[in-house]
C-alpha cells in the first residue's frame, strides 16, 4: 500500500440493529466505491444475517468527524475462559472482509489493528478472508505481537458469464457436461408424471425455503431445528431484501432438489450458496441439474459473474473455470493465559464433537 495522508479519525463501535440501520446510506455509498466488497459484506446481507448471528456482533467504524471512512464487522464467541474473536459473518458468510473508501485503506488497516488489539480475545479467527485489507490487518497484528497459529489458503470456483444460456452451453462447458446437465430435467419429467420446477415468489418463498432446508438436511444431516432457525431466518430476510433467488425440483409435493443463491446487483454477481437433493432421487443425478439451472438463472438475471462460493468440489469444475483464493487465519495472544487456553482447547473441542456425534450422528464438525 502507498503512503497516504491520514485524517484526524476515531473508531466507533456499532452493536445494535438500530444503529446499524442508521448507517445504511453511508455503508452502501462506500460499497459502491470499494472494489473489494462482496455480497457478504453488503449492508443488506448483514442486515439479513445479524438478527440470527451465531456470535455476539459489533461493527468497528472509522470516522473522520461524523463521516464514515470504513467498516469492519467483528463477532465475539467462546466464553469468559476461552475468548474468541471472529470476523463478522463467520461462519455463515462464504467471504469475509471490510468496507473501505479506497483512499483510506491504509488508515483503516492501522486504526482497526489498534482497535482489534484493544479487544479482549485469546484467539482471533479471520476465516474465509477475501480482502487484501484483512490480509494486511492480520500481518499488522502479527507485527505487534500476536502469534500466527495457522494460515491456510483455500479455493473457491467461479466464472465470467456470457450473455446467453446457449452461448454458455455450447462454448463454455464440455459436450459431456452439456449433455448430462440437459438430460437431468428431461429424465425427471419422463419418469415422474408430477415433476415440476418452481421459482420462489412473494406468495410462496417461505415454502421454498422450508423445502430446501429439508432436502439439504436429508443430504448432509445436522440439527434441523437449528438450520430452520438460522438459515430459514437468514433466507427469509435476504429474500425480502431482494438478495435471494431460490428454486426447487418437485415430485408432486415432495421436494427433490433445489438451490438458494445470493444475487448481488451492485457487483452483477450470482453466488450459489446452498444446494441440496433428496437421495431417494439420486439415480436421476438431480445435483447436476441444479448446478446447471443455477448458472442458467444467473445468466437470465443478467449477471456477469457466477460463483460457487466456498469449496472446490469436483462437480463445480465442470461448470466454471476460474479459482478464487481465500485465507483462513488464526492468531493467538502471547502469554500464560493464552497458553493455558490453547492447551485446553483441543480437549474441549473433542468433547463437543463427541456429544454432537451422539446427538446428530457421525460426520459432524464444529
Amino acid at each position: 500500500m502507498t503512503a497516504q495522508v491520514v485524517p484526524r479519525v476515531r473508531v466507533d463501535r456499532i452493536s445494535t440493529l438500530a444503529a446499524f440501520d442508521a448507517e445504511r446510506e453511508c455503508w452502501e455509498r462506500l460499497e459502491k466505491l470499494d472494489p473489494e466488497t462482496n455480497v457478504f459484506t453488503s449492508w443488506r446481507w448483514l442486515r439479513a444475517y445479524l438478527p440470527v448471528a451465531r456470535y455476539r456482533w459489533e461493527i468497528l467504524v472509522l470516522r473522520d468527524g461524523g463521516q464514515p471512512l470504513a467498516y469492519l464487522p467483528l463477532a465475539h464467541g467462546g466464553n469468559v475462559f476461552d475468548r474468541e474473536l471472529y470476523l463478522g459473518g463467520n461462519p455463515i458468510a462464504d467471504y469475509a472482509g471490510m468496507v473501505v473508501q479506497p483512499a483510506y485503506a491504509e488508515a483503516a488497516v492501522e486504526a482497526f489493528a489498534e482497535a482489534v488489539l484493544a479487544e479482549r480475545w485469546d484467539g482471533f479467527n479471520a476465516l474465509d478472508v477475501f480482502d487484501t485489507r484483512i490480509d494486511a490487518l492480520v500481518q499488522r497484528l502479527v507485527d505487534r505481537g500476536a502469534r500466527m497459529e495457522s494460515r491456510v489458503e483455500t479455493h473457491g470456483l467461479w466464472c465470467e458469464l456470457p450473455p446467453t444460456w446457449d452461448e454458455y452451453l455450447y462454448q463454455r462447458i464440455s459436450k459431456r457436461t452439456r449433455a448430462n446437465t440437459l438430460r437431468v430435467e428431461r429424465r425427471l419429467a419422463e419418469a415422474l408424471p408430477n415433476f415440476r420446477i418452481t421459482f420462489a415468489g412473494d406468495d410462496d418463498f417461505e415454502a421454498h425455503i422450508d423445502a430446501l432446508i429439508e432436502v439439504h438436511h436429508k443430504r448432509w444431516g445436522g440439527n434441523l431445528r437449528s438450520a430452520h432457525r438460522c438459515f430459514g431466518t437468514l433466507f427469509r430476510n435476504a429474500y425480502r431484501a431482494g438478495l435471494l433467488h431460490i428454486f426447487m425440483y418437485w415430485d408432486g409435493d415432495t421436494p427433490i432438489a433445489g438451490s438458494a443463491s445470493f444475487f448481488d446487483e451492485f457487483r452483477s454477481a450470482y453466488g450459489a450458496y446452498m444446494l441440496g437433493f433428496n437421495e431417494a432421487y439420486g439415480k436421476f443425478a438431480p445435483g447436476l441439474g441444479v448446478a446447471g439451472r443455477c448458472v442458467r438463472s444467473a445468466i437470465e438475471t443478467g449477471c456477469k459473474v457466477f460463483d460457487f462460493l466456498r469449496g472446490e468440489e469436483d462437480f463445480k469444475r465442470r461448470y466454471v473455470d476460474r479459482v478464487r483464493v481465500t485465507h483462513q487465519y488464526r492468531l493467538t495472544r502471547r502469554g500464560a493465559r493464552a497458553a493455558a487456553v490453547g492447551a485446553l482447547r483441543p480437549m474441549v473441542r473433542a468433547l463437543k464433537l463427541a456429544a454432537a456425534t451422539v446427538v446428530y450422528g457421525p460426520g459432524r464438525s464444529l
